[in-house]
């Protein structure tokens, strides 16, 4: 374990204690309070530390295996071991996409950074998925986290069209209905209200922006992707998002 300490001189105040992601190297605050207390963690050795644990409370002598050598050396096992997920995948994605959850949607992308790279990283990450699924991209976004919550984050409407399209091949439209809010649930509760079942998307609002990306089913039975952006306005983001429920139930109407 590593310590680093700070004086009140470097403009610290208040007594705390931060810890590295990966490692238990801890930078400690000393602060001017007479008496606090902080609780902080160690990294114990995953799974190998809960089986250390498990071997002494059942007193048993406990054998790991390694699924990835027996697979190598007898191939024949390939069909009988699977990874068994404690969750389905879309049971974090709809409420997520539901409630606009911008904690869900960084602890998302770390944990994929953690899956495909063995660290939690996004600007690592951020970097595989642009040269490898967004690599084809109208326009090369600059993408800086998972919440969405920077004004450095800049995507074009033609991307989102191009990954909501990139979407649609690989889950299906089955998949994205359950995924995504229709009219009157979600972020979209108050809209499309009318005819409900036949939009499906994901609206993004900053100051002075309003965004709304998704699939629209028209009366003639067309399936169309879309994404909608409003920079710079000064009006409510309730007057823009009604002019873009008006704009898109005349795309519906129409086509």
């Amino acid at each position: 374990m590593g310590c680093n300490f700070f004086s009140d001189t470097e403009k610290a105040k208040a007594f705390s204690v931060a810890r590295n992601i990966g490692t238990n190297s801890y930078t400690i605050t000393q602060g001017m309070e007479k008496k606090k207390t902080i609780s902080i963690p160690f990294i114990t050795n995953g799974v190998q530390s809960s089986l250390e644990l498990l071997k002494d409370t059942i007193f048993r002598e406990i054998t790991t295996i390694d699924l990835n050598k027996i697979i190598s050396i007898q191939n024949g096992l390939r069909n009988e071991l699977k990874k068994i997920h404690s969750q389905p995948t879309d049971s974090l994605l709809k409420p997520m996409m539901h409630r606009s959850d911008n904690f869900f949607a960084e602890q998302s992308l770390l944990m994929v950074s953690n899956e495909m790279l063995g660290v939690m990283n996004d600007a690592k990450i951020i970097d595989t998925i642009l040269k490898t699924d967004f690599k084809d991209l109208p326009q090369k976004p600059r993408w800086v986290d998972g919440s969405g919550l920077s004004r450095y984050n800049l995507f074009t409407p033609q991307d989102f069209v191009a990954i909501l399209n990139k979407m649609k091949n690989e889950f299906g439209m089955e998949r994205i209905k359950v995924i995504l809010a229709t009219g009157g649930e979600g972020t979209i509760s108050s809209y499309y209200k009318a005819d409900s079942g036949y939009i499906y998307g994901k609206t993004g609002t900053l100051s002075g922006v309003v965004a709304f990306s998704g699939f629209l089913y028209t009366k003639k039975g067309k399936l169309l992707i879309f994404s909608t952006l409003v920079n710079n306005h000064q009006a409510t983001s309730t007057e823009v998002r009604k002019a873009m429920e008006k704009f898109l139930q005349g795309v519906r109407n129409k086509y």
